[in-house]
């Protein structure tokens, strides 16, 4: 039986007793070491914040780390094909376990064959609660192949490689990219839905896209507050819009919104502090995609133009891309994998423009304030 180790898989500061600690995974088995308890105080930690009566809201500093085997994988058979790699790699589905592992702990999982290829001190959020992480392994494992064929195995491994971006202009081109591809499957399953109900409308033919566009330029051509290239750009614009159709016609806010009401994220129709936060997503988008830096947006003061873009980048369109992937490999609310379809920071954002960050602080202030109370009226 061949056995590897798996370096940096995290599960709590304590190896949890069993059945948590060891896990059958189709031909695989995952086990965390014996001397888990050694090694996990050698891994790195985020930044991290903790609440107390004695010492109220803290923010613990990151802790440096190396790579700890803390699990072994053993085979009982020759194991199965990778799906998530470009290329065939014979290697027993090392490559599809060590990043369904990234993705649930949000911690670079490798094997020696795979561990130079990432820092170990990288951290992005994890998918679920540690102590469950094996048995949302092998839930996930089971219904990987879900990924595939809508291109969110793309999505996850960009998702994953956000995790060694130093800056956060690429980490956010990351993240965007993941997002883009969920938004188009999103757009394709719809039109799909629409096309089988037969709600959407019939192809326009030629003819009538022919009347639209002379409609349109004998309009441009009156529109004598417009200087003669505005009105050509007007008309090219909007001639090619015509040619395209209707179905092709969302924008990227439609194609968000969309998705957004779907999850039940915001409302149907999205209210109007709902659009404006939508385009804000969007436009942080476009403008990293094609200027390459982090926008001001437009509508907020100094400090909220600052805090809007990093929050997003490293907190709500991460949430988005993991409620998807989570809910494609089998995640549900009150179910094993549940923590990532929490929607709660991204609908305190769209909603009440609140990052949960924020929320969290009032929260715990909120507590602390209660907790006093309850003391002195027992005193």
């Amino acid at each position: 039986m061949k056995t590897l180790d798996l370096f940096n898989l995290y599960m709590g500061e304590s190896r949890p007793d069993l059945p948590w600690s060891e896990c059958e995974i189709g031909c695989l088995t995952v086990r965390l070491a014996d001397d888990y308890d050694a090694k996990v105080s050698q891994l790195f930690q985020p930044r991290r914040q903790t609440v107390s009566v004695e010492t109220g809201l803290q923010t613990l500093p990151a802790r440096e780390g190396t790579w700890q085997a803390t699990a072994k994988v053993s085979w009982n058979g020759p194991g199965e094909q990778n799906i998530f790699y470009y290329e065939t790699a014979d290697d027993g589905g090392q490559w599809d376990l060590c990043h369904l592992l990234t993705f649930l702990t949000g911690r670079h999982v490798a094997t020696a064959k795979y561990r130079e290829r990432f820092c170990v001190d990288g951290y992005g959020g994890c998918a679920v609660d540690p102590i469950e992480t094996l048995h949302a392994l092998a839930l996930a494992w089971g219904n990987k192949a879900s990924l595939v064929p809508k291109n969110l195995h793309t999505a996850l491994l960009l998702y994953n490689a956000a995790i060694n971006a130093d800056l956060l202009e690429s980490r956010a081109a990351l993240y965007c990219t993941a997002l883009n591809i969920i938004l188009d499957q999103h757009h394709r399953d719809q039109q799909r839905q629409r096309n089988q109900h037969h709600t959407t409308n019939q192809k326009v033919n030629k003819r009538t896209k022919k009347k639209l566009r002379n409609a349109i330029s004998d309009i441009l051509a009156n529109a004598t507050e417009l200087q003669p290239d505005q009105a050509q750009q007007y008309e090219r614009m909007l001639h090619s819009q015509v040619n395209r159709g209707p179905t092709s016609s969302s924008s990227l806010s439609d194609k968000l919104s969309s998705l957004l009401q779907s999850l039940e994220i915001i409302d149907s129709p999205p209210t109007p502090a709902e659009k404006k936060r939508v385009q804000y997503v969007v436009e942080m988008r476009n403008v990293l995609t094609h200027a390459g830096w982090m926008p001001e947006l437009t509508g907020l003061d100094g400090e909220q133009s600052e805090n809007y873009p990093a929050n997003i980048v490293v907190a709500i369109i991460p949430e988005i891309i993991r409620i998807v992937i989570g809910h494609h490999l089998g995640f549900r609310s009150g179910g094993l994998g549940s923590y990532c379809q929490l929607k709660d920071g991204a609908i305190d954002f769209f909603q009440y423009g609140v990052f949960r960050k924020q929320r969290f602080a009032e929260l715990c202030e909120y507590v602390l304030e209660k907790n006093a109370e309850l003391y002195q009226r027992l005193s």
